[in-house]
C-alpha cells in the first residue's frame, strides 16, 4: 500500500517537472508571443479615443403644500370629471426619470437641440484646436451630409431617429439614490463640451416639458369647469367646481413660477478635464496577460501532443 502512494508521488513529481521543462525550452517563444500581445495591446490603447463623462445631481421638487390633500374631499369629482389633481413629488420625479430614457422625450426635446452627426459620428475629440474630428466614411463635415454607403439602416445613409436613440441610451446614465432621493443623471461623450452641454439640454427640457403638460391640462381643466360652473344651479356642485377650480390655478401658479418644476439642481454639470473611459493601464495588462497565458497554454498542448 505504502509503495502505490509512493509510486503516485513519483509520478506527480515528474510530471510537474515535465511541465515546467517543457515551458522552459519555449522560453523564448513565449516571451516573444507574450511580448506582441503586450505591444498590439499598447497600441490598441493608444489608438481608443477619450470618453469624458459630465454628470449632475438633481432634487426632486417637493411641493411646498400638498394640494391633493387640500382637495382631496373633491377627488372623487375630478375624477368623474376627467380632471387632473396635483400629484406627490415621488411620483412626478419616477415619471421624470421614465420620460428621460423614453424615445418620445428623445425624438421631441433632445434630437431637435443638438447636431445628430455629434452623436451617430464623431470620431474623436481635438482638445487642442477644440474641434470635433467626425468619422469620414458616416459623415462628410465639407458637404455637411451623411455618406450614403454607411452601416445605418435609413435612407440615403442618414440615421435615423430609432438608431440614434440607441446610441442616447447607451451614453445616458440616470439613478435616484433610495437613501437621499436625489437623482444623478451623466452624459458619455468624446467631447466633454458637448457632454456638459447635452446634461443642460436633458434638465432644461424634462422641466418645461412637464411644466408645459400640466399647464395646458390646468387650462382645459379650468375651461371645462367654467363651463360646467354655469350650467348648474345645485349650490353644493359650484362649491366643488370651486375647490377645483381653486386647485388648477395653484398648477398654474407653480408652473409659471418655478423655471426647476420637477427636477432641481444641485450639483451642475461641468466641463471634466480628465477622462473617463478607456482604461488604457488595464487594457495593457490584461492584453499582456492574455498574451502570456495563451503562449504557455500553446506550448503544453504541443508539447503533450508531440508526447503522445
Amino acid at each position: 500500500m505504502n509503495e502505490n502512494k509512493n509510486n503516485y508521488v513519483d509520478v506527480d513529481e515528474i510530471d510537474l517537472r515535465e511541465l515546467f521543462h517543457a515551458i522552459w525550452i519555449k522560453k523564448y517563444f513565449i516571451f516573444v508571443f507574450t511580448t506582441i500581445f503586450a505591444i498590439s495591446s499598447v497600441t490598441y490603447a493608444l489608438m481608443l479615443p477619450n470618453i469624458y463623462t459630465s454628470k449632475s445631481i438633481l432634487a426632486p421638487v417637493a411641493a411646498e403644500e400638498s394640494l391633493s390633500s387640500k382637495l382631496g374631499s373633491f377627488s372623487s369629482l375630478a375624477s368623474i370629471s376627467g380632471i387632473n389633481l396635483p400629484t406627490d413629488g415621488s411620483s412626478n420625479t419616477k415619471e421624470a426619470i421614465e420620460r428621460i430614457k423614453s424615445f418620445k422625450f428623445f425624438s421631441i426635446y433632445f434630437l431637435p437641440n443638438i447636431k445628430l452627426e455629434n452623436i451617430t459620428a464623431v470620431k474623436k475629440w481635438d482638445p487642442i484646436n477644440n474641434r470635433i474630428i467626425y468619422d469620414d466614411s458616416i459623415f462628410n463635415k465639407d458637404t455637411n451630409k451623411f455618406i450614403d454607403n454607411t452601416s445605418f439602416r435609413s435612407n440615403n445613409g442618414k440615421p435615423s431617429e430609432q438608431e440614434a436613440f440607441k446610441i442616447y441610451r447607451d451614453i445616458l446614465s440616470i439613478s435616484q439614490n433610495s437613501e437621499t432621493q436625489f437623482i444623478t443623471i451623466s452624459i458619455k461623450h468624446k467631447s466633454p463640451i458637448i457632454a456638459k452641454k447635452w446634461v443642460d439640454i436633458i434638465i432644461y427640457n424634462i422641466n418645461k416639458s412637464m411644466r408645459e403638460e400640466d399647464e395646458k391640462k390646468a387650462k382645459n381643466a379650468i375651461d371645462y369647469l367654467n363651463e360646467s360652473a354655469g350650467s348648474t344651479n345645485i349650490q353644493s356642485l359650484k362649491e366643488a367646481i370651486s375647490g377645483l377650480l381653486e386647485g388648477q390655478m395653484q398648477i398654474l401658479m407653480l408652473a409659471a413660477s418655478n423655471e426647476h418644476y420637477v427636477l432641481e439642481i444641485l450639483d451642475s454639470p461641468i466641463v471634466p478635464e480628465e477622462k473617463s473611459e478607456p482604461g488604457r493601464a488595464i487594457i495593457c495588462i490584461i492584453g499582456t496577460l492574455l498574451g502570456g497565458i495563451l503562449a504557455v497554454l500553446c506550448v503544453l498542448i504541443s508539447h503533450y501532443i508531440r508526447k503522445d
